[in-house]
């Protein structure tokens, strides 16, 4: 199936209002209505799952099937998914209603090369928050069928026996995604337990480690897309996280797929890191060889005649900053690489960095820079909080974090 790709008109459609619709889903695990009808304010511990906040960071733990993760989920997120996305229900509400509303049906259509399990979870967050599923699937196939954000990432060696990955978003300050993250620790029945930092409402492996010490982050790629028949790549990169235990695994499950969505995926483990570029029918990817390996938002293997200047001039500067301090790259120099503002979009009325954060495969640490109150300072600006992986999954989220860095 082949749509048009007008981001023009999709994302003018996207800054508008919110309808709220409850769904019902059957033949499930968990008595629905029973749980619908808990207070919200006893949710903090819900089921096997909880939320609490930690050094600033609001923290979701989710376990249980997929329809129990999911359903956990909207209960406990209920008020963040709606106020994080309400302009994703206004841009629903009003494709609703547009006689060229293509990309409802082209949501729609993604719904069957979801795997099933991701079906049940998206299922599960529209029973436990009230919202309707076709708005949860709409917001979680949003990402492949737009283009709206410009990223960065990158990897480097900081001893022989681990790799160090920080991952930025930038995203227009038009569309408010990503202004209330959440960090996700999930530990599901099949796969690995992993922490994702995502928006509310997602069921996605978009920036994430998991518990083998595989990092995964999704980037936009300027080239336009042409083949629909495609998993989109929230799902895509949730399934990496959740089935990978190297990055031979991630390879294989993204050479499996017949078709791509027009996107970016950069993989890291405590040993090397790679870059995978994919759009409809071609796939490519390279390996870390200097000690360093970037990414930005352009191809740089697979054809494309849409590289854009800031992109290129951005993974320039990276990689010429990473190729000069290659020999003393450490989590501080990093964060001096982010918060420069060739990398970190700041005091910018067009677009913003919104999330910056930092993998230690081998520790299994990772740092959260907490953004600071305004749209034009940089979330690289704030203090990078610490965790443990391990910690955070086995219910020990008491003990010492890893130390934490001080904000700019």
């Amino acid at each position: 199936m082949k749509y048009p790709r007008s981001n023009a008109l999709f994302l003018s459609i996207l800054f508008s209002a919110f309808v709220l619709v409850s769904s019902g889903c059957g033949g499930q695990n968990l008595n629905v209505q029973e749980l619908l009808n808990r207070p919200i304010e006893e949710t903090a511990h819900f089921h096997q799952s909880k939320k609490y906040s930690k050094q600033g960071v609001t923290v979701v733990y989710l376990t249980g099937t997929p329809y129990e993760i999911g359903f956990a989920h909207g209960k406990l997120c209920k008020n963040e998914i709606m106020d994080a996305n309400q302009y994703c229900w206004d841009a629903y509400d009003k494709l609703k209603n547009t006689p060229d509303g293509k990309w409802l049906p082209l949501s729609r259509s993604l719904e069957g090369y979801i795997p099933e399990e991701y079906i049940a979870e998206m299922k599960g967050i529209a029973d436990g928050s009230g919202i309707e599923y076709d708005k949860i699937l709409f917001l979680n196939t949003l990402v492949t069928i737009s283009e709206h954000s410009k990223c960065f990432a990158f990897s480097f060696r900081q001893t022989e026996s681990n790799i160090i990955t920080v991952r930025q978003i930038d995203i227009s300050n038009k569309i408010p995604l990503w202004k209330k993250m959440i960090l996700y620790i999930i530990k599901p029945q099949k796969g690995y337990g992993f922490a994702a930092l995502l928006n509310p409402g997602w069921v996605s492996g978009e920036t994430g480690m998991n518990e083998k010490g595989i990092t995964v982050s999704e980037n936009n790629i300027h080239i336009q897309q042409t083949q629909w028949d495609v998993m989109p790549i929230d799902q895509l990169s949730r399934k990496l996280l959740q089935y990978s235990k190297s990055i031979d695994d991630v390879g294989r499950i993204l050479r499996k797929q017949k078709s791509y969505p027009a996107k970016l995926i950069f993989t890291s483990n405590k040993k090397t890191a790679s870059i995978f570029e994919f759009a409809n029918k071609e796939i490519a990817s390279i390996n870390m060889k200097s000690g360093y390996l970037a990414m930005a938002n352009h191809a740089c293997m697979i054809p494309s005649k849409n590289i854009t200047s800031p992109s290129t001039k951005r993974l320039d500067f990276g990689n010429q900053f990473l190729k000069e301090n290659v020999e003393d790259m450490d989590i501080e120099k990093a964060i001096e690489l982010v918060r420069t503002s060739r990398i970190s979009w700041r005091w910018n009325p067009v677009v913003h960095n919104r999330q910056s954060i930092i993998f230690s495969p081998a520790t299994l640490d990772f740092w959260i820079a907490i953004p600071p109150e305004s749209d034009y300072i940089p979330a690289s600006y704030g203090p990078y909080v610490g965790f443990n992986l391990m910690q955070e999954l086995n219910g020990q989220g008491h003990e010492p974090n890893p130390e934490s860095f001080p904000a700019y």
